[in-house]
């Protein structure tokens, strides 16, 4: 296959997609991948993040497009771009890259492309598990909120199988952060999980909110440990939401699920107050905060 030069190469990925020529986007991909590869060895940070964008411009025209291989072949290369940015410690450059696979596993679940949304979500949380220990605050909560859209776009649009990918993604993100410690990060997974859960439900996904219970239960049961008493209210509360959901739809195996978990933490009390419900809707405004400037498209 010919090796395109960057210029060349952008031009060659949007016209390709445009007209629907699988091959001729394949050839602008590897090559945008080799140069943005060869940026990070010679240690061009800058010029390899422009590339990793221009990746990411082509793969979300073909997933538009709904050119599903198109579309897990950059996915896959951005994660292979994301592992050698990690290992040469280019902060931005893998900030780009996990950035451009949440975006594109959103916008595949967007379109229906159920093995492209999975990729994603795979591929996202290979990332996510470089090296956890350096993510701050802001890019956990990225990392969380790309796995919540993506399941909620996937369970928009029928897709049960990735709704499923994405509750266990983000609830390993839950446990980790909750075995941290941290617990405004293992509130934030706990919001995201229940609004999955209530997207679910309104599926009638048995299975996906059974799922999406027994992570907010995990999470809960770390917190309580741990002392985070603030995210143990809220696993309470997303609990008896979800319960409730699950029993308005007879959904009956999410019921008994939700209704066992819930059993967890009934002898524990935390008094509901003004302070408690003001701090949750600050953590859910910080949300939306980040989600805007992600500029993750609902």
């Amino acid at each position: 296959m010919i090796t395109l030069n960057e210029a060349e190469a952008v031009e060659v990925s949007l016209s390709a997609v445009d007209e629907g020529d699988e091959s001729r986007a394949f050839q602008a991909l590897d090559s945008l991948t080799g140069i943005a590869a060869d940026f990070l060895s010679e240690n061009e940070e800058a010029d390899a993040g422009r590339v990793i964008l221009s990746i990411e411009s082509g793969a979300q025209a073909a997933a538009e497009r709904e050119m599903e291989l198109v579309t897990i072949n950059s996915i896959l290369s951005l994660g292979k771009l994301a592992r050698k940015a990690a290992d040469k410690r280019f902060e931005s450059s893998l900030g780009k890259a996990f950035i451009a696979v949440g975006k594109l596993g959103n916008t595949a679940a967007a379109h229906s492309l159920e093995a492209g949304s999975k990729v994603a979500a795979t591929t996202l949380m290979e990332i996510w598990n470089f090296s956890p220990e350096e993510w701050n605050q802001e890019k956990t909560i990225a990392f969380s909120l790309f796995f919540k859209e993506i399941g909620t776009s996937a369970a928009r649009g029928g897709m049960e199988d990735v709704v499923l990918s994405a509750v266990t993604c983000l609830g390993e993100i839950g446990k980790k952060v909750a075995a941290k410690s941290l617990e405004l990060e293992t509130i934030s997974s706990l919001l995201l999980l229940e609004e999955i859960g209530k997207l679910a439900a309104e599926k009638y996904f048995d299975e996906a909110l059974s799922s999406t219970a027994l992570s907010i239960e995990e999470v809960g049961k770390i917190s309580l440990k741990k002392g985070l008493n603030d995210a143990v209210l809220q696993c309470q509360w997303a609990l008896e939401t979800l319960r409730v959901q699950a029993e308005e739809r007879v959904l009956n195996n999410s019921l008994v699920v939700a209704e066992v978990a819930l059993d967890n933490f009934k002898d524990i009390s935390y008094t509901d107050s003004e302070e408690k419900v003001e701090k949750f809707q600050e953590i859910k405004a910080l949300l939306k905060k980040i989600q805007s400037t992600l500029k993750i498209q609902e």
